[in-house]
């Protein structure tokens, strides 16, 4: 990724000071608790070369397992032909081997059995004799799996002593599943990992191990991070590499490293393309490119021509930036990595069409496929997403989408939106502006909510915004849609900014920014001029404002948690200014929030108790 307006290198120092930067927990509360069974695949394997070893489990005794002093079929590996897990317990894994299969369990989740500080290891019994097969450090290892990921780490690594082991790939590249989102893997995913980078010659022996133990260490003494759902492996096999085989292992694509799927015309800036490009294969390729088509042909772009030896990686960016129109309209783009040989297992270069719009107003992170939402348990937190900003504007309100249902944000929850700059020193959070809080009611789930900062914010062209949804109590939910860079996307546990716990997320928030100038000028309040002072007070405040007409009027205030601690009823007043008292003596020290409810509308203001 390219640098971010701000510094990238000041932010990430800044955030690591004074926040933990890194992705968060799931908790028990996220569990899926019911099986999730995926849809069966047919196995798509790369189309290598010729298969050297192969193992489908039929034969338990050739490998040893390592369960860490746990007994009993319900923890660590063990190898049949049934599924002991409690999750997946009546499916097991799909293969065209049958039979046996290895399976991962850790006590059951739902009983809270789980055992802690275990690592869990499954090794070939005897070493694979790879010279005396034919093959050299040119192999790739194959196998199928099924499963689900929750705080584990599950992990491929290869020995060529026995004794030194060498960490050859995992399965964090599968999202979390989790009561918010994500999905259990492919029945049976295949996975191939190239080994030739991690081999210096061809070995004589050669041992494989599949390892399981949580992803984060440091939490160790936390139960949740030795949940898992299950790992179930069958049919490992060696296969010798393809000749000429280049695969994509990373692209980018944005406005000074960010992208964006609605862009303001007000904001719209040129726009890079890369990719990292591996050669696993035998030959090495030259003349290789990335090649972009913006609306077919509106916009055709290559980088320059590169050669990439055997193993080695190279990131490519095409040499000419992209500027749309700063009018609104839609683009399509499709990109291709070419070279001068045929590539012999083309499926791992394949790129996905990306398309995004210029809109009036709106700024938009997300791709609008809404997928999983963000939460945090019984706790408060705000979530939401970085923005450059390229001209001067004004930001009028934050929209969000929150999701409804069942599993959707509770009715009733109060909420704000926020808006910070980012310090390009210090890489700090600085507060600039926030919304009125705002009761969900059944209308505002499952819809492109707008809500208002207040007040409104001229942002700085060369500055960088987060943009966030937040509540001060449980019930919020936000719709998830697309995933973010790391370090992009954030979730504050807590609202605190100077003392709470910043995590980044990859799935992409539903925050956007709202540039729309006709928000604001159409409504006329029937509650003016609201003052409360003092403010903050430790006694007797008093709420001052102005009725346009002759009304009904309440007043309620709650504290953080939605608890009613006034209620003023008003009957008929006069047009004019009118005072009611505040009694705020008996409270307990904190924030409050005063709402004046006049002909169906709310306004609703801030006051803190000393």
């Amino acid at each position: 990724m390219k640098k971010l307006i701000l510094s990238a290198f000041a932010f990430a120092s800044s955030m690591a000071a004074q926040a933990q930067i890194a992705p968060k927990l799931a908790t028990f509360q996220d569990l899926v608790k019911a099986p999730i069974h995926a849809e069966s695949i047919e196995s798509t394997e790369k189309a290598l070369g010729v298969t050297i070893w192969s193992d489908d489990f039929s034969t338990p005794a050739n490998w040893t397992i390592d369960n860490n002093g746990q007994t009993g079929i319900d923890f660590g590996w063990n190898i049949n032909n049934t599924s002991e897990g409690w999750w997946a317990s009546s499916a097991g894994i799909n293969s065209t081997s049958g039979g046996n299969y290895a399976e991962l369990v850790n006590g059951d989740a739902q009983a809270a059995t789980q055992a802690l500080n275990v690592v869990y290891t499954m090794t070939t019994a005897t070493p694979i004799d790879v010279a005396t097969l034919g093959g050299s450090n040119q192999i790739s290892l194959m196998f199928n799996q099924y499963g689900a990921r929750f705080n584990d780490l599950q992990e491929m690594l290869i020995s060529t002593n026995g004794t030194t082991w060498v960490s050859v790939g995992n399965n964090l590249d599968k999202s979390v599943l989790s009561a918010s989102g994500g999905s259990a893997y492919a029945n049976p995913d295949s996975k191939s990992l190239n080994l030739a980078p991690f081999l210096t010659g061809t070995p004589s022996q050669l041992w494989i191990r599949f390892q399981w133990t949580t992803n984060y260490p440091n939490s160790a003494t936390n139960p949740n991070v030795w949940i898992t759902y299950g790992w179930y492996i069958d049919d490992v096999k060696l296969v010798t590499n393809a000749t000429n085989d280049l695969a994509v292992t990373g692209t980018d694509w944005g406005s000074v490293g960010l992208h964006y799927y609605q862009i303001p015309t007000a904001q719209v800036a040129p726009i890079d393309f890369s990719a990292d490009i591996f050669n696993g294969g035998v030959n090495n390729q030259s003349n290789v490119k990335l090649n972009v088509n913006v609306n077919s042909g509106a916009f055709v772009g290559s980088s320059a021509p590169v050669s990439i030896v055997s193993l080695d990686t190279l990131n490519v960016s095409v040499a000419t930036q992209f500027t749309p129109a700063a009018t609104v309209g839609s683009y399509t783009v499709t990109r291709n990595i070419t070279s001068d040989s045929t590539d012999d297992v083309s499926a791992n270069n394949v790129l996905s069409d990306i398309t995004f719009n210029v809109s009036n107003f709106i700024y938009a992170r997300d791709n609008n496929v809404v997928s999983g939402s963000t939460s945090n348990g019984t706790n408060g937190f705000e979530t939401g997403n970085l923005y450059d900003i390229f001209q001067d504007d004004l930001v009028k309100a934050i929209n969000v989408r929150l999701p409804g249902g069942t599993n959707g944000a509770t009715v009733g929850t109060e909420i704000y939106t926020k808006l910070y700059s980012i310090d390009p020193v210090s890489g700090d959070f600085v507060y600039e502006s926030e919304s009125a809080p705002l009761v969900l009611a059944a209308n505002n789930l499952n819809t492109n909510l707008v809500v208002e900062l207040d007040p409104y914010v001229n942002v700085t062209a060369g500055t960088t915004y987060l943009a966030v949804v937040g509540s001060y109590t449980s019930g919020l939910k936000v719709s998830n849609a697309g995933t973010s860079p790391a370090q992009t996307s954030f979730l504050l546990d807590g609202n605190d900014i100077t003392t709470s716990t910043l995590f980044y997320q990859t799935s992409t928030p539903y925050v956007r920014l709202n540039f729309d100038p006709v928000l604001g000028t159409e409504e006329i309040e029937q509650v003016q001029q609201v003052v409360i002072m003092p403010n903050p007070s430790n006694g007797v405040a008093s709420l001052q404002f102005e009725l346009l007409n002759a009304s009904d009027v309440s007043v309620t205030v709650l504290d953080v948690a939605g608890k009613e601690v006034q209620n003023t009823s008003l009957n008929q007043l006069a047009s004019g200014t009118h005072n009611v008292a505040i009694e705020s003596a008996q409270w307990n020290s904190g924030v409050y929030f005063v709402n004046i409810v006049s002909n169906g509308t709310v306004l609703t203001k801030k006051f803190v108790k000393k």
